[in-house]
């Protein structure tokens, strides 16, 4: 037995103390949550953990920052998104003014609203901004490349004149010089006509030092085309012998049975003829069973009447002295006797004056001659034709039962004469007259136009290339924890001059042909930069989800290196709570061992 050295009190006392920091360590865990509270209990971990620690905090901010990108955009786009509007209400105003129902004055209203509404687009675009940084108005491009031209081409078109003939027969007054070819007219006509067409591309492109920028192509053609036409006519009066118009030629309607007399292209020059029948005092329709041609000399026409035997053989034959011979031969094959009566009309003609067969004046009023005798002749001499009618029954035909001539005061004269017969059954009779000899009191020519049109066609084509490589204003967003993990957000320029609207309008001097194509443009325009920020959107958001999926995953990763597993903690602390009371007590006995020493002295 010893008393130098208490050795079992000194291992107690130890063990008091390593239990004590253990439990003090657990303590200190589970009061504060954390598996790594200091270096000292997980230097590595506590290295990766502090490194997570920054990914996520900064994976934390750039999700802030997308969103505030996401936010510029959707404010770009707004404006973008207005302008579009005005841009289409801008195009259907212009559709408007086009429409020729509208006056000047009219369209002076509409250039109004499309002047303020170009007015608005520059305001837009000038006072969109976020956070005081402007959008929609920047000019401070970098010009990469500029590849744009402008070039102007005229061409001369002269086509061969084109000659045109024309022939006209022409009735003059007797004595009528002919004229000899000249000229009747000169006329110059000159139009212009603008159009205007373009085609507008944006494309992004990536620069040598692998910036990201953009082609512009536009390609705006203007086309003036001036018409100059030329023309001439000429004129000839030349007199023609050829009898289709000089000598008399015929035409009869088989509806109306009437005959018009005349030379051709002048009919009823000589007057005009029409005949009604009546058999048994009943008015019959003329129906024909067969008709020679008219140009057959005789012309002949066979007519029956429906519900009788009596028919009538007409034929008019052209004589020697340029007259008509009219026969009727009317046959009646009824088993009674027939009543017939021929009626006839004849127009002279114009504006005639009616003289007898001793060259006396027909006076005005109604002259009626009953049953006309011998070679009965009246004269009918006209300002532009001469004819006559004649009744002669020396020709062994019956004369007309009764003749009146109409010579109204100031009008045209007209001759009616009838034949009133009863025509014994099963027999025939024949009336003849002749109307005419014919004679015109004009002269007859041939009148030919000539025109000639020449033209001539000046084409000037004004192209001009816009084809611009740039580089926009940009601003940076910081989407990620790390360096270099940043999205770039192009600024562009969309105020009216940009776009080519300035000058837009239907008035001068505004060009009205190019408002269309001009607007167009712009809307393409408006159209691609909007596409573009959609793209961009488009990728903050997966930029956005992404940043979120990953800062979530590394906490996951973070928690489990740094924070404490409080069951396994609570036990631990149990543990080195119950050792430490044990090593107490176990002290407690260890310092009652020296005690036996002193019972063995005071012995």
């Amino acid at each position: 037995m010893i008393i130098s050295h208490n050795l079992a009190a000194t291992s107690a006392h130890r063990r008091i103390q390593e239990n004590a920091r253990n439990n003090s360590s657990h303590l200190q865990k589970l009061s504060s949550g954390q598996r790594i509270d200091s270096a000292s209990d997980d230097a590595a971990g506590l290295a990766i953990s502090e490194k997570m620690r920054a990914q996520i905090r900064g994976l934390d901010q750039a999700n802030r920052n997308i969103q505030d990108g996401i936010s510029l955009v959707q404010t770009a786009e707004g404006g973008l998104q207005e302008i579009s509007a005005i841009l289409q209400r801008q195009r259907e105003l212009i559709v408007q003014g086009l429409n020729d129902t509208y006056t000047n004055n009219d369209r002076l209203m509409i250039e109004s609203e499309i002047q303020e509404l170009t007015n608005e687009v520059n305001h837009i675009s000038q006072s969109t901004s976020f956070n005081t940084i402007n959008l929609l108005a920047r000019d401070d491009y970098e010009i990469l490349a500029d590849r744009s031209s402008s070039s102007t081409n005229t061409s001369l078109s002269e086509p061969p004149t084109i000659p045109t003939v024309q022939k006209t027969v022409v009735y003059a007054a007797s004595g009528t010089p002919p004229e000899a070819r000249h000229l009747t007219s000169n006329s110059n006509t000159s139009s212009t006509t603008q159009t205007y067409t373009n085609t507008n591309v944006i494309t992004p492109i990536t620069s040598q030092d692998l910036r990201q920028g953009y082609n512009e192509y536009n390609v705006d053609t203007y086309t003036t085309t001036k018409t100059d036409t030329e023309r001439s006519v000429y004129e000839t009066l030349a007199p023609t012998t050829d009898p289709q118009y000089s000598a008399p030629d015929y035409w009869y309607a088989s509806g109306m049975n009437s005959t018009w007399f005349g030379p051709k292209t002048f009919g009823r020059v000589y007057g005009m003829m029409s005949e009604n029948v009546e058999v048994d005092g009943i008015m019959r329709p003329v129906e024909y069973t067969s008709r020679s041609n008219t140009g057959t000399v005789p012309a002949w026409d066979h007519m029956w009447f429906p519900n009788t035997d009596v028919s009538i053989k007409r034929l008019r034959t052209i004589l020697p002295d340029n007259s008509m011979q009219i026969e009727y031969i009317i046959n009646n094959g009824n088993p009674t006797d027939t009543n017939v009566k021929l009626s006839n009309l004849v127009n002279p003609p114009d504006n005639s004056v009616m003289t007898d067969a001793n060259g006396l004046l027909i006076p005005n009023g109604v002259t009626s001659i009953n049953s006309p005798s011998g070679n009965t002749t009246y004269t009918m001499t006209g300002t532009e034709a001469n004819a006559s009618i004649t009744f002669d029954d020396s020709l062994g035909s019956l004369s007309p039962t009764q003749l009146a001539i109409h010579n109204p005061a100031g009008g045209q004269p007209t001759i009616n004469f009838d034949w009133d017969v009863n025509l014994p059954s099963h027999s025939s009779l024949t009336f003849t007259f002749n109307y005419g000899p014919f004679s015109l009191n004009l002269d007859v020519f041939e009148r030919t136009y000539e025109a000639e049109v020449s033209t001539r066609i000046e084409t000037t084509t004004n192209v001009e290339i816009k084809d611009i490589d740039y580089i926009t204003p940009k601003l940076t967003v910081q989407a990620g924890a790390n360096q270099g993990q940043h999205m770039d957000i192009p600024l562009f320029n969309v105020q009216a001059d940009e776009l080519g609207i300035t000058t837009m309008g239907l008035l001068p001097p505004s060009i009205q042909g190019q408002a269309l194509s001009r607007v167009d443009k712009a809307i393409s325009k408006i159209s691609s930069i909007r596409g573009i920020y959609g793209a961009i959107q488009n990728r903050m958001e997966h930029a956005l989800n992404n940043t979120s999926n990953a800062s979530e995953n590394l906490s996951n990763a973070e928690s489990r290196i740094r924070d404490a597993d409080m069951a396994k903690e609570m036990l631990e602390y149990t543990k080195s709570n119950i050792l430490l009371q044990a090593a107490q007590a176990m002290l407690t006995q260890s310092n009652q061992s020296p005690q036996s020493v002193l019972q063995l002295l005071h012995q």
